[in-house]
């Protein structure tokens, strides 16, 4: 499993702003199988600006079907069936970085999370402590903004 390449961004004005946000969510799962947290579209709307850079776009999450601004638990390619009582449960979450992340041809603009209910969760399911995602270890996050 490689890991990404994380770069630690100084912008006080976003850790600021996300720390006024509603720290937690409800759990709930996409149509292919996406377990994620649930968390407020103000994530990516309030946030996304903060980042000040023409080349980064808002991360595709609202269009029909899609999630809006996430936490993932669970990848569909992790393969886990989650027990349905396990939804709509709502999981605390606290603040930790605002960080870029080098996957390949993008980078991600990310919030890093840290949530002990959500890795309760994970080990439930006997699923590493880190995410699994396109061959990439990563940590809980929000994306809120993507440069290819």
């Amino acid at each position: 499993m490689k890991t990404p390449l994380i770069e630690k961004l100084n912008i006080p004005e976003l850790i600021s702003a996300a720390s006024h946000l509603a720290l937690d969510g409800k759990l709930a799962i996409s149509d292919n199988n996406l377990v994620y947290l649930d968390v407020d579209d103000a994530y990516i709307h309030r946030l996304f600006p903060l980042l000040q850079n023409q080349q980064i776009k808002k991360p595709d999450y609202f269009g029909e079907q899609s999630a809006g601004a996430h936490i993932t638990v669970i990848y569909p390619e992790e393969n886990k069936t989650i027990n349905k009582n396990n939804l709509d449960q709502k999981h605390d979450f606290i603040i930790k970085n605002i960080v870029t992340a080098q996957l390949g041809l993008k980078t991600y603009y990310v919030l890093l999370v840290e949530s002990s209910s959500l890795l309760q969760l994970r080990r439930k399911y006997k699923l590493p402590d880190l995410l699994c995602f396109k061959g990439y270890s990563i940590g809980f996050h929000i994306t809120i903004g993507v440069k290819v």
